[in-house]
């Protein structure tokens, strides 16, 4: 955004009893949640994972993807579905998850090896950026297309047209709804790997000059109220909730995930603020390389995917031979 562009709507002075840990804290799994001088609110959150068709699934005998690597396997080869991540920035966001993983593993498997901690963080930020690049790379080896769109990617699940891919959380929870909703089986599943994704916040905000500021407060009041909140994630028909289509996202106040609310939710069981499991974010370690993370995979995988494609099969045909992997895994250009 524009410097200046976006103004305080005083929602922090009218309702100081909503910014605090046990309503709106200020920060969840490293991610920023609202803006100090209330420039910006997060008003729903959301997480990045996998969705994936069963019936696929079974016709390629391969284990239901559980973690980011899975989608590495070379079964998937020509069956994975992907958005190009210079263009969808939930895609970017989800290859970033990727990388902050595997550096969260690097930094623990270091512990012993690394006493120096300074020294240790920056050998985990090193390996753990060239281990997700590599599991993006072969991920990218196995995808049918690299699309403009981060929606079309779960059609083509749905459909069957491709087996799996990565999108955002309710990208493929409103899919496999629709799907369900067609009375044409529940083949959709989506996953959020464990550990391997943080759930950031889709922020409201007042622009400065707005011509009706009351009516655009009001509206920002009621976005963040509880009755507000249901509407995000309330089912389809339920007292509260919206009227003919679940929106599937997940509210940002902690105080609505209790269990008087579990019976009317779309995604009971489903909380950002849950114990274990999660990932967390170290901005320090990818934010600042965000737009040259997307820049790589585009010119590792989409610029070069005929070439890519035509490695991997080779390499699959001769049985995966080490040094052949050792050529495809090595990524010293952009380390």
């Amino acid at each position: 955004t524009t410097p200046g562009t976006i103004v305080d709507s005083g929602i922090l002075a009218m309702h100081p009893e909503w910014f605090t840990n046990d309503v709106i804290p200020q920060r969840n799994t490293g991610e920023r949640y609202w803006d100090p001088e209330g420039r910006w609110i997060g008003t729903v959150v959301a997480s990045y994972g996998i969705l994936y068709n069963l019936d696929s699934i079974a016709r390629l005998g391969v284990p239901e993807p559980t973690q980011w690597s899975d989608l590495t396997n070379p079964a998937f080869s020509g069956e994975l579905a992907f958005s190009d991540p210079t263009k969808s920035s939930s895609i970017g966001k989800a290859i970033e998850m990727v990388i902050q993983q595997q550096i969260h593993r690097r930094l623990a498997a270091l512990t012993t090896a690394e006493v120096d901690p300074v020294k240790r963080e920056a050998r985990a930020v090193r390996e753990g950026w060239l281990a997700g690049l590599r599991i993006v790379q072969r991920a990218g080896a196995n995808a049918r297309y690299f699309t403009d769109s981060s929606q079309k990617s779960p059609i083509d699940i749905a459909q069957g047209d491709a087996a799996a891919g990565m999108c955002i959380d309710f990208y493929g929870r409103s899919q496999a709804e629709a799907v369900e909703r067609r009375g044409a089986s529940s083949r959709l599943k989506y996953v959020t790997p464990r550990g391997g994704s943080v759930y950031s916040v889709d922020p409201i905000a007042l622009l400065r000059g707005a011509p009706h500021r009351g009516i655009a407060v009001d509206f920002i009041e009621f976005v963040l109220s509880m009755d507000g909140q249901k509407l995000w994630n309330y089912k389809a028909g339920t007292p509260g909730g919206p009227e003919h289509f679940s929106l599937r996202r997940l509210p940002v106040r902690k105080d609505f995930y209790v269990p008087k609310f579990e019976t009317f939710r779309s995604d009971p069981g489903v909380s950002p603020y849950e114990e274990g499991g999660q990932l967390i974010y170290h901005p320090e370690w990818t934010s600042a390389l965000f737009r040259e993370m997307a820049l790589v995979v585009s010119v590792m995988c989409i610029d070069s995917h005929e070439e890519l494609q035509e490695a991997w099969r080779a390499i699959r045909a001769a049985g995966m031979p080490a040094d052949a992997l050792a050529q495809l895994d090595d990524l010293s250009a952009v380390d």
